[in-house]
């Protein structure tokens, strides 16, 4: 459904992801409360050394639990990871995850300073802008057979796909020129990452949040650079050898 030659960069992430979950599940973390917890990742750091392709065999995960903080019925540990194909290390960094009440979930305020620092379009910006409709390509679903590999710069088909379409790019707007891009996606209750994650706790996961940046990004460049590009490139899952973070304080259930 990535429709390019490597494995997708939300899909690296899970891998070392879920091991971490596994061990927190291991240590018996969430029996500790005599309530209901959540389990949620909150932020992480970290690096794509290579690319994992079709060949690549048997991914292994090393991951080790660093920290451990408790307060007011709140579990916050953090771990390092590591993702090896045979001994070579393909991704590494360190995240921290927490265990909530529902109560505490329900008081989530976001990013305090998010809105400080969003941009918003001028109206002539606005009107310079482009609205663009994403075919739908199969797979349509993780059980569809259908749909075959893509080639040079194309785009997620909709099984992975976590934008529905791009409702303004201005590829010259934006404080300094670079350009504006932004996406909109119908939350859909019945879609299979609700029934994935987690279990009688559905909520989208962090890790194809992320994918969903990306893919805008993806639908800028082929709009900027797909007609001179488009041919002769390809995805990479997200910049090799460059450390990246992420933060989330919020959910999407």
């Amino acid at each position: 459904a990535n429709r390019q030659a490597s494995m997708p960069y939300c899909v690296i992430l899970e891998v070392g992801l879920q091991s971490c979950g596994w061990l927190a599940a291991y240590l018996g973390s969430a029996l500790r409360s005599p309530t209901d917890l959540s389990f949620r990742n909150l932020d992480g750091r970290g690096k794509l050394l290579s690319e994992v392709f079709p060949d690549a065999g048997t991914l292994r995960t090393r991951v080790r639990l660093t920290d451990v903080s408790e307060a007011g019925g709140m579990i916050l540990e953090k771990f390092q990871m590591e993702v090896l194909q045979a001994d070579c290390t393909v991704y590494e960094g360190e995240t921290t995850f927490g265990f909530f009440s529902a109560a505490s979930l329900a008081q989530q305020v976001g990013i305090r300073d998010a809105r400080e620092r969003l941009y918003i379009p001028s109206p002539e910006e606005l009107a310079r802008g482009r609205r663009i409709e994403l075919v739908d390509k199969p797979p349509r679903t993780p059980d569809d057979l259908g749909g075959s590999l893509g080639h040079g710069l194309a785009l997620p088909a909709r099984a992975l796909r976590m934008i529905d379409q791009v409702a303004v790019l201005v590829p010259d707007g934006g404080p300094h020129g670079l350009g504006i891009v932004r996406g909109t996606a119908a939350v859909d209750p019945n879609a299979w990452f609700f029934k994935a994650h987690f279990h009688q706790d559905p909520v989208w996961p962090g890790s194809l949040g992320l994918e969903s940046f990306l893919q805008l990004l993806k639908v800028y460049a082929v709009q900027r650079w797909g007609e001179r590009l488009g041919a002769t490139h390809r995805f990479e899952p997200i910049a090799l050898g460059m450390e990246h973070r992420w933060k989330y304080r919020g959910q999407i259930v």
